[in-house]
């Protein structure tokens, strides 16, 4: 680094006054200079040094001045102790005095605020306001300095202290910076500023804002009177030693700049210029230009250079990144080798490498991490500094110095000149080759393992440069004349030689090409071709590829230079292996594709191919790979020739080759791809015309003709003329690419019409994707026509099914049993979504899927339950145990348990129904006694021990509370009792609780027995049972089960017996009433439905139901016709839980009027056999397998127009008692 002096000027002493230069400042914009010299404040034009102003407004020296950031105005104050504010034209406008003269002004950068410090106060003066604000201080203020921001003030103090200050004067810290004046302060210009403080001891101290020391004491030459920021990087210093000095941003000393010899009171940047300006004891004012020298190095595409004097930027001149080498200190040269980076500094040399790869991983070109390899401590002095692999080399004038990275000198060369380049051009690791150029004109080659230098060339004029070319064959170098020579090394004769060249490098990836720059241009010279130029600015020090590294100034730039120029000169002499090396330097795609096709034409397909590969385009190099097979293979040149010809878009000429070589296929496929069907018939005729043709015989004409039709149809198509593509490919006999054509655009009637021509055995794939088009687009006529043109069963049904049309489904599901379940699930689905859900179960059973009519069965069943409709979940749970019971897919055991669960399911529903209507419509339900009943069944079920849970929907709470409300309604008092005892167990919501909680104080208040009335009557023994059995629903005296009427929930008077083994039904049917005689009727009537069997007085006309009283019959002791069957009956009905067995003669006795035959759905429990003992009662018995009222049954058949219970239609209930008992006596 040096300065040179712009201008200087000394003014004369004036008014008495001694001449110093005590205080200068530059305008913002650096076009103005403003000097405190003696009693005058002097402004001068920065550029120049012209004196535009000299202002006398003080009466004694002046110290200080400062210009405002806003270049709007500045201010001056000294000895007489006044501040005079300015404007930038140099007119006094303000003036204000302190009690002590002025050491210091600064301007706030923000708010325009000027600060002034004199030996007793600190004062703060704004635009705004009309007074200046005064702030007493402890001890003299010797300098100000605001930070970027404006928000702190710094002082530097008389006593060694520094006062910060904020925007309103108040002090926010003290900084004890040393024990002698605090004579100069600056703050740096970042967001988180450094405090400098110069004082009289030779201390830089460096602070924060809050006075927190931020780096190291640095000790300056002489004492600093005036410090200021050069950017962010530097810092300079001026003081009693007469000279300024460079410092790094944390005070390391990297340059001395001479200045006077007297005193500098004040040194500072100029803005916007690489200038300073200072001023001293002797009263001259100086500006002068710095200029940073340029340190750099270069190897291949890597370049360092340095940075803000203490750091190293290396850079990967292709990929352009970078990477910041941190040296804190002076960096005097640097040197770069392959992988390493060499830094001199003051007292050492750090050697950098990069980071080995990992074990295994290939070597990263791009790699950018550098690591310290060596550290040499020595204070070597050098002109140039050179790493290898393992050394480094020092250039002292005439001598060669090599130090291994442990700082031993290894080796010393004198030479007979001053060296003034050197270079290493490569060589095994610790054996490197330098090339060294000296100032006589010789160029020696060293071997560092060698002592000997190596005499090369003996040029008449010093050199400048020089390189080596790529086979180390050839020399290049630029003398002192401004010649670049290239020197055969063998011969030593001179091969090439061009005028005004400043700098010069060969390709470091090619051996004939070299650049060289100079006059404002770039020349490239190839082998033995003249050289190209073209314009560029600087130094070329590197060649690499297509990539030429010039040095700008200070900066390093690359620039692409496409070789483009040297390749086309190749293909001009036919040295294709030439063309192809300069292409593969960097050239366009345009380039690339003239060299493939030129070599290509030449038959050289090596090069063609390697061509087309760079250019991505893998056709064209199959193409080269085809025609370079063909011709291995003794394919006819003249057929490649024209391949390559049509390639290349010569088609006229490749048809006639292909002609003249008998292959109009060849031109026709050629003229067809390129939609020129005209071309292609025109060749064809005339083909045909010249008889060319005849070899090939008349059997190839209708084939050539149909792919020339295909061809025009795929044109057609591609050009979007779809209707009259889809009728040539039917003509050419692509009848699936016409089929697909018409079903895409809709066109139905037409793809019908090409339907009809197809036969199934051969167009059978058409024929199937035309019918799903058919199919899709809802022409449901059309799809069948084509199935059925295709024999698709199949196909048929499933059109049939997703139409809907469950007739035709039907018919074909008949003729072909296999595909009934392709009709009959989605049958069964469809009815199901519309509510059918009969029909839908019947469907499911046809498709042989019992399953899923049980499955929607159970769905019903449990939305029924779920919206509280429990006369719909019970039939739901009726006819899923008929299902059950009629399952041949199911076990006997497994099919009994599932009737037995799903027919209790349905009698807890049928029974709930009651109960719930009574608690939720409670002035539309059944009468006390049906309520009671329901109530006492479903306890019945639910509340002995082992009993199943309730089913879902199903609260045994409720059925409690009914059961509990017969205390009031029917004197159910006992079990009143026991309901609310229950209903404690169970959870309820607070309001029922407590109701429940009040009744069952209440009801302890009435008697203790239920009513008489109430208590279940046994009608096999008579005996009296509970309302609520504790175990099963049965006597508890014998065990005969309790029979009730799904209508009334009342015990019906039914008594079960069985007959004699070795009877069958239908004997025992033929049996009853054979010996009973007329009396049939003294007895009672018995109905039943079709699922039963009943035998008396019912039958025929209108004895139905009558009870009609005999008088010439004899009675028995009981009343009754026949005393013996009594008697025997009466026997039997007294041993507990024993059958009542009948043989044939009491079989006969009994009247077919009082006997009922239970026949379950399904057959899914044995057949019973009940006689009816109460003579009053007419009972039936429905397929559903319960008992009614004869009466009730009616009244609910006419009321509901289904049965009870089931809720299946009459007709599928049966009919009543004599309708039907003729027909069951006959059978």
């Amino acid at each position: 680094m040096r300065t040179v002096v712009a201008w200087t000027e000394t003014p004369p002493e004036k008014e008495g006054v001694k001449n110093v230069c005590y205080d200068l400042c530059f305008k913002p914009d650096g076009s103005q200079l403003v000097a405190a010299v003696g009693a005058r404040v002097l402004l001068y034009d920065a550029a120049d040094g012209e004196l535009l102003h000299s202002l006398k407004g003080h009466k004694a020296a002046v110290y200080a001045v400062a210009y405002a950031a806003n270049g709007k105005r500045f201010a001056s104050g000294g000895a007489d102790k006044t501040v005079i504010i300015w404007t930038s034209k140099a007119e006094g406008i303000l003036k204000y005095s302190h009690g002590d003269s002025i050491q210091a002004l600064a301007y706030n950068p923000v708010t325009q605020q000027l600060a002034s410090g004199t030996a007793g106060d600190l004062g703060l003066w704004s635009p705004e306001q009309k007074s200046v604000t005064k702030h007493k201080v402890s001890s003299k203020i010797l300098s100000l300095a605001w930070t970027p921001d404006g928000a702190l003030l710094a002082a530097g103090c008389y006593d060694g202290s520094v006062s910060i200050r904020d925007r309103g004067g108040n002090e926010a810290a003290r900084v004890a910076a040393g024990a002698t004046p605090a004579w100069a302060v600056a703050w740096s210009p970042e967001d988180a500023p450094t405090l400098a403080v110069g004082c009289l001891d030779g201390q830089l101290r460096f602070f924060d804002g809050a006075g927190v020391q931020r780096h190291r004491d640095r000790q300056v030459q002489g004492d600093p009177l005036s410090l200021a920021y050069l950017g962010e990087d530097h810092l300079l210093a001026a003081g009693t030693d007469g000279t300024i000095q460079l410092l790094s941003r944390e005070g390391v000393s990297l340059a001395t700049l001479p200045g006077r010899s007297a005193w500098l009171w004040r040194v500072a940047p100029r803005p916007r210029a690489s200038a300073i300006a200072y001023g001293g004891e002797d009263g001259s004012v100086t500006v002068a230009q710095l200029v940073f020298s340029t340190v750099h190095g270069l190897y291949g595409d890597r370049y360092a250079y340095r940075e803000a004097m203490t750091d190293v930027i290396i850079q990967h001149l292709v990929t352009e990144q970078k990477v910041r080498i941190k040296c804190r200190d002076l960096v005097k040269k640097v040197a770069v080798y392959r992988g390493r980076v060499a830094v001199q500094l003051p007292t050492r040399v750090v050697v950098y490498e990069l980071a080995p790869p990992a074990d295994g991983a290939p070597v990263d070109e791009s790699d950018m991490r550098y690591r310290a390899a060596a550290k040499i401590p020595a204070a070597w002095e050098c002109n140039l500094l050179v790493v290898a692999s393992a050394h480094l080399v020092l250039c002292q004038d005439k001598k060669l110095q090599l130090y291994d990275f442990g700082g031993a000198r290894v080796r010393e060369w004198t030479l007979e000149a001053v060296i003034r380049y050197i270079k290493v051009a490569g060589g095994p690791p610790g054996r490197e080759a330098l090339l060294v150029g000296l100032k006589s004109g010789q160029v020696v080659k060293i071997f560092v393992d060698n002592p000997f230098p190596i005499p090369l060339v003996s040029h008449g004029s010093g050199v400048r440069c020089l390189d080596v070319s790529l086979d180390r064959a050839r020399l290049a170098l630029v003398d002192e004349a401004a010649r670049a020579v290239v020197y055969d090394l063998d011969t030593q004769a001179v091969l090439f030689t061009a005028e005004g060249a400043n700098s010069v490098a060969w390709n470091s990836e090619c051996a004939d090409m070299l650049c060289y720059s100079g006059g404002g241009a770039l020349s490239i010279r190839t082998g033995d071709f003249p050289p190209h130029s073209q314009r560029m600015q600087g130094y070329v020090v590197g060649f690499k590829g297509s990539k030429v590294f010039c040095l700008q100034s200070a900066a390093m730039t690359t620039i692409d230079v496409p070789q483009s120029a040297s390749m086309f000169r190749y293909i001009e002499r036919k040295d294709w292996a030439g063309a192809y090396r300069m292409a593969c330097l960097g050239v366009t795609d345009a380039d690339w594709r003239a060299l493939a096709h030129a070599a290509l034409q030449d038959m050289e397909f090596e090069v063609a191919r390697s061509a087309f590969v760079r250019l991505r385009d893998p056709r064209a190099a199959e193409l080269a790979d085809r025609v370079a097979g063909g011709l291995r293979g003794g394919v006819p040149r003249r057929l490649l020739a024209a391949e390559a010809l049509a390639w290349q878009g010569r088609y006229a000429e490749a048809a006639r080759l292909y002609t003249d070589e008998g292959r109009l296929d060849k031109a026709v496929e050629m003229f067809s791809a390129l939609r020129q069907f005209d071309e292609a018939k025109k060749w064809a005729d005339d083909y045909a015309r010249t008889g060319r043709g005849a070899a090939a015989g008349a059997a190839a004409q209708p084939a050539a003709a149909a792919d020339l039709l295909g061809r025009q149809a795929e044109w057609s198509e591609a050009v979007a003329n779809y209707a009259a593509a889809a009728e040539m490919y039917a003509r050419a006999g692509r009848v699936d690419r016409a089929a697909a054509l018409l079903a895409r655009h809709g066109w139905w009637d037409r793809l019908l019409a090409l339907v009809r021509t197809l036969e199934a055995p051969r167009h059978a794939p058409v024929l199937a994707s035309a019918a799903a088009a058919l199919r899709r687009a809802g022409q449901y006529g059309a799809a069948k026509e084509a199935l059925l043109r295709l024999g698709d069963a199949a196909g048929l049904v499933d059109l049939a099914v997703a139409t809907q049309r469950w007739e035709d489904a039907a018919l074909l599901a008949a003729a072909h049993p296999e595909l009934a379940p392709r009709v009959h699930l989605p049958r069964a689905a469809w009815l199901a979504a519309r509510d059918r859900f009969d029909e839908a179960r019947g469907a499911y059973r046809a498709a042989g899927r019992p399953d899923l009519g049980r499955a929607l069965l159970r769905g019903l069943a449990d939305a029924a339950a779920r919206r509280e409709r429990f006369g719909e979940a019970a039939a739901a749970h009726y006819r899923l145990a008929a299902d059950a019971a009629q399952d041949g897919s199911l076990d006997a055991a497994a099919a009994a348990a599932a009737f037995e669960s799903a027919y209790l399911a349905a009698e807890l529903y049928a029974a709930y129904e009651v109960v719930h209507e009574r608690a939720v419509r409670p002035f539309r339900t059944a009468d006390d006694g049906t309520l009671f009943g329901a109530a006492r069944f479903l306890c019945a079920r639910l509340l002995p021990r082992g009993a199943p849970p309730p089913p879902p929907g199903v609260r045994l709470s409720t059925a409690l509370l009914a059961l509990a409300r017969g205390d009031l309604t029917l004197g159910a008092f006992k079990t009143a009792r026991l309901a609310y005892a229950r209903l404690q167990a169970l959870a309820l919501p607070p309001e029922a609780r407590a109701d429940a909680e009040l009744q069952s104080v209440m009801v302890r208040a009435r008697p203790f027995a239920d009513a008489e009335e109430l208590l279940p009557v046994c009608f096999r023994c008579g005996a009296t049972n509970a309302v609520v059995p504790q175990q099963e629903d049965a006597c508890a005296s014998c065990g005969a089960a309790f029979h009730y009427s799904p209508l009334t929930w009342q015990p019906l008077p039914l008594v079960e017996f069985e007959v004699e083994a070795g009877i069958g039904d239908d004997e025992a049917l033929a049996l009853i009433g054979e010996g009973a005689g007329d009396a049939a009727g003294l007895y009672g009537t018995a109905r039943q439905g079709s699922g039963g069997s009943s035998h008396g007085g019912g039958g025929g006309g209108g004895g139905s139901g009558a009870n009609v009283l005999r008088l010439d019959e004899p009675a028995g002791a009981n009343g009754r016709g026949d005393g013996g069957l009594e008697e025997s009956w009466a026997a039997q009905a007294l041993v507990p839980r024993a059958p009542i067995t009948l043989d044939r003669a009491a079989l006969r006795r009994l009247r077919a009027g009082e006997v009922l035959l239970r026949r379950w759905p399904g057959g899914a429990r044995r057949r019973q056999w009940f006689r009816v003992v109460d003579p009053d009662a007419a009972v039936v018995v429905g397929p559903c397998g319960h008992f009614f009222e004869a009466d009730e049954f009616e009244m609910a058949l006419l009321e509901h127009g289904v049965a009870p219970f089931s809720r299946e239609p009459p007709a599928a209930e049966g009919n009543r008692g004599g309708e039907d008992a003729g027909a069951a006596a006959g059978a």
